[in-house]
């Protein structure tokens, strides 16, 4: 049936005017009624929209654009060599193949000498005659796709050819990326040989169908084949979520665009401890372009002049973290890409070890210590910012003010630190789109005032056909609903404010196995305490990806800029409902987070200490991609939210 037949038929379907239609599509109903009648093409920017108000399933959008048709989709493998090729090419012909832009991807396998386990190592590419492509590739010297021929078991690699009539080369381009992005976060595959990225692709007609449901289909294929994992499973990875072959946004490839600049020109100029500072709330893409600066600056180094001009070098660059379980993805990301051992580092190690560096990349920088804490040489000790400012050529922080959560982080009072961070030589950079959060804009506001405890914030959510915000008055059945999530999607967790005992590296005084958080008539471990995640983390997996962590507390700790696909909240005694301002708030007495709050005048509750305790909330309300869940222990404060569900809200 053609589109606009089909999207007339749906619409009268599920019951809805055009003019419902267009006031969900922020359009006029003229412009509904021309796509009816085939007058007008819909805009590319609304087709997923569109397809999903109207219920389309994957199968109906591909046989729309064609995809299914007389399956004209192909898949071929071949063995990647001379021999090979000549003999599809003779027995191909004159076909889909051969005749149009095609999509291929070299696989070889290695058994790992130490657990037996057979690993996969891809490369994937497109070409417009895969003849004359997969030839050149064979003729080329220190070439990636015969660098995994080589380095495979018995120099074996499988090419697999990927064609259909309606591709074209931006198709294939896009499609490509897509498939870099995927293979990083495929736990099948060991190393990717890629080094291109085709970074931010312009739009092109059908283009999100290509996205939506042509890879999709595509990589289905291949999974059927045994070759890829299941693309539910490889969407839930870290390393997935933090590739640097994501396609950027418009705003994200502009602020890559001036970070760039500025590094080259500082580079170039024999300039010296620049500083460029990337900020914005949580989930607008600041890691993901962390991800693709260090990536892309490894891979294409800058020219760097140094002693008045008279020599030159490549640059040098590694990416720090404090955060160890984002460290623990940037490192298996570098392993997988063939970045190098010492590409990802620990911030003291870095700086213990004195090495200057023309780039120095520092993700969740408002995480970085400014006083000593108990470290070593004290007479050689500055705050981690001074010292890593002299080390880098050029600086770069990821920093966000509102997740500094820790007194052992502030600046406030430190000239020296506050000029690095906030100087007028300092370039700041703002990422203001959400794109962790899958959720319409009066949810997305309503979350941000919720997480940063607004006034009158404690109002009923908005409708949202695609986001589940819910409260519970039953502690099991918020812990069951979240094991239920991760059961049907994966990477669904618990986390909890810091309001119970723990103490990393010995156990309570009252002989209890683990560290317990206790929420109404549930009890569970907190985070890293089971011994099956500590043997996890142990081989670098994230604790998110751990299957036990399911029964486990997480914290900010452990999810401190990573996503999930749903998030149970558990806010703790310390958290309670501030009446006059109908919000959220502290009682920081009642927090056992005192590593990271001061007492003064023997009281945790003043206004520094809530500062902090509220950035570690609006830290655990802004992980969940598809939906926020929360339990509330203060019984006032679980009462208030039970309530809300009933009231109007005046944030819309």
């Amino acid at each position: 049936m053609e589109l606009h037949k089909l999207i007339k038929e749906k619409r009268e379907k599920i019951g809805l005017t055009q003019e419902d239609v267009a006031h969900r599509l922020n359009v006029t109903r003229q412009a509904v009624q021309n796509w009816e009648n085939n007058k007008r093409s819909i805009p590319n920017s609304l087709l997923t929209q569109y397809f999903k108000l109207l219920k389309f399933d994957a199968e109906e959008i591909l046989t729309v654009f064609g995809f299914l048709d007389n399956n004209n989709l192909r898949i071929e493998s071949i063995d990647y060599s001379k021999k090979g090729i000549d003999e599809f090419k003779y027995t191909e012909g004159e076909t889909v193949l051969t005749k149009f832009p095609t999509l291929y991807l070299g696989v070889g396998k290695k058994q790992d000498k130490y657990t037996s386990r057979v690993n996969q190592l891809a490369y994937v590419g497109e070409a417009s005659s895969i003849i004359r492509r997969t030839n050149e590739h064979l003729n080329a010297k220190n070439d990636k796709l015969n660098a995994i021929k080589n380095d495979a078991d018995d120099n074996k690699e499988e090419l697999y050819i990927i064609g259909h009539p309606k591709f074209n080369k931006s198709a294939t381009l896009e499609l490509e990326q897509m498939f870099m992005d995927s293979l990083l976060g495929d736990k099948k595959f060991k190393k990717i040989y890629n080094g291109r990225n085709n970074g931010l692709s312009i739009d092109f007609y059908e283009r999100n169908a290509y996205r939506k449901c042509i890879f999709p289909e595509i990589w289905n294929q291949l999974e059927k084949k045994d070759v890829v994992s299941n693309l539910e499973e490889v969407r839930n990875s870290a390393l997935f979520a933090n590739s640097p072959f994501k396609t950027l946004s418009t705003k994200q490839q502009e602020a890559k665009n001036i970070i760039s600049d500025k590094i080259a020109q500082t580079l170039s100029e024999d300039n010296q401890h620049e500083v460029i500072k990337i900020q914005g709330l949580a989930g607008s893409g600041k890691t993901v372009l962390m991800s693709q600066l260090f990536y892309d600056i490894w891979k294409d180094p800058y020219e760097v002049v140094e002693a008045g001009g008279k020599t030159t070098h490549q640059s040098s660059v590694v990416l720090l973290v404090r955060h160890e379980q984002q460290r623990r993805t940037y490192e298996q990301i570098a392993k997988k890409l063939n970045m190098g051992k010492d590409a990802v580092m620990d911030v003291s190690t870095f700086i213990t070890k004195g090495i200057k560096t023309d780039v120095v990349l520092v993700d969740e920088a408002h995480l970085l210590w400014s006083g000593n804490y108990g470290r070593i040489n004290k007479a050689k000790w500055e705050p981690d910012l001074m010292a890593l400012h002299k080390l880098a050529n050029t600086l770069v922080l990821i920093y966000d003010p509102n997740q500094l959560v820790s007194a052992r982080a502030k600046i406030d009072d430190n000239p020296e630190l506050l000029e690095i961070v906030n100087g007028k030589n300092t370039l700041t950079v703002n990422l203001n789109e959400q794109w962790r959060i899958e959720a319409n804009s009066a949810t997305l506001k309503w979350i941000e005032n919720f997480a940063h405890f607004s006034e009158n914030s404690m109002v009923t959510p908005p409708k949202d056909d695609v986001y589940d915000i819910r409260f519970f008055e039953d502690a099991s059945d918020f812990r069951h609903e979240i094991e239920s999530k991760n059961d049907q999607f994966g990477l669904s967790r618990l986390v909890a404010t810091y309001d119970w005992q723990y103490s990393q590296g010995s156990r309570p005084k009252n002989n209890d196995k683990y560290w317990y958080v206790e929420f109404g008539s549930e009890t569970l471990p907190w985070n890293l305490e089971l011994p099956e995640v500590q043997a996890a983390q142990d081989k670098q997996i994230p604790w998110q990806e751990i299957d036990m962590s399911i029964g486990e507390i997480g914290s900010d700790f452990t999810v401190q800029g990573i996503d999930l696909n749903y998030v149970g909240v558990i806010l703790g005694p310390s958290i309670i409902w501030n009446e006059e301002t109908n919000s959220l708030d502290i009682d920081a007495d009642k927090s056992c987070d005192h590593q990271k709050i001061r007492k003064i005048n023997g009281s945790y509750d003043n206004e520094e200490n809530k500062k902090y305790l509220k950035n570690v909330v609006n830290v655990l309300l802004t992980r969940g991609v598809h939906g926020l869940y929360i339990y509330a222990v203060n019984d006032e404060l679980r009462k208030q939210l039970s309530m809300v569900v009933g009231t109007s809200s005046n944030l819309l």
